[in-house]
């Protein structure tokens, strides 16, 4: 190395330069990660605070959750979120979906594109339904698979042993993101695919958040639609502790992979059950939560009541 001269300031003007581009390409990511995270943050919370209000406005069961749940969802939400931002940013541009040719593709342009307001509306309900329908039979049997494989159900009891169950209560292990990815988005990304063309927020936003509907406890009923589209009561079987309802409704977006292949329960009026398990107790810190998974495991919970 140089150590004067002309050679030498050449070279620490370089090595500056040098260190100044990477200082900025480091903030730069970091900056990208953080406002990540709270961009998974805020907007959820919204859609909790919303649900909160009506499960508090209109409780199913005549009975309102804890506050102290909701709070211990949320701080199990904003680690999961944390962890997930920083395992995605390395997962995705290895497998980036939004770049995968799909094998065949379902195009609802002609009607979201259409002149005609009634085909439009069609259209936006069609790109919903399809949101919630495709992949949701690769998670059906994924589903089913996580209450029967003893190392997919260590992961998947910390869901199950919610014993408030609500909007923000709806959380998993943070590892569900990945097991997700891999399993159903990315296959699905690969089969089919869907060109919607314009659609009001609105009904993607329903869409997207139906999985936080069906863990709810508010008394809102969908009616007849209900035996087409997952809704809360429906899921609740499937959380009960009542030994009648194990190894029933494993789908969330619809009701109907259960019903083609005999797993299915539609609840009766009224029919609220407790929920959680019996011999496992609710994760109540941060760290009980991400740990949970590697706990000892009771010989009578190694699999989930499948």
């Amino acid at each position: 190395m140089p150590v004067d001269g002309p050679s030498a300031r050449r070279y620490k003007e370089v090595m500056g330069a040098d260190l100044i581009d990477l200082a900025g390409a480091i903030y730069a990511h970091a900056y990208g990660i953080v406002n990540a995270m709270l961009l998974r943050l805020w907007n959820p919370a919204v859609v909790f605070f919303c649900y909160a209000v009506l499960e508090f406005a209109l409780p199913r069961g005549g009975r309102r959750n804890s506050w102290r749940s909701y709070a211990r969802g949320l701080r199990f939400f904003a680690a999961a979120v944390i962890v997930n931002t920083l395992i995605f940013t390395v997962v995705t541009p290895l497998i980036d979906v939004g770049q995968i040719e799909p094998l065949a593709v379902i195009d609802l342009r002609p009607l979201t594109e259409s002149s005609f307001l009634p085909l439009r509306v069609l259209g936006w309900f069609g790109a919903g339904f399809l949101i919630l329908i495709i992949g949701n039979v690769i998670y059906y049997w994924m589903h089913r698979a996580q209450h029967q494989v003893p190392v997919l159900w260590r992961f998947h009891k910390v869901h199950h042993s919610i014993r408030e169950m609500s909007a923000t209560t709806s959380y998993h292990h943070f590892t569900e993101d990945l097991l997700q990815y891999v399993v159903v988005i990315v296959p699905m990304a690969f089969l089919l695919g869907v060109e919607s063309g314009p659609v009001p927020w609105i009904f993607l936003a329903i869409a997207r958040t139906q999985h936080l509907f069906i863990h709810s406890s508010t008394a809102i009923d969908i009616g007849p639609l209900r035996f087409i589209i997952g809704e809360n009561r429906f899921h609740r079987i499937h959380h009960s502790l009542e030994a009648r309802h194990f190894g029933k409704n494993f789908g969330t977006a619809t009701p109907l992979w259960d019903v083609l292949f005999g797993t299915a329960y539609f609840p009766r009026a009224g029919e609220w059950p407790e929920v959680g398990l019996s011999r496992v107790p609710e994760p109540q810190t941060v760290a009980e939560y991400l740990m949970m998974p590697l706990r000892p495991v009771d010989p009578a919970m190694a699999v989930g009541r499948a």
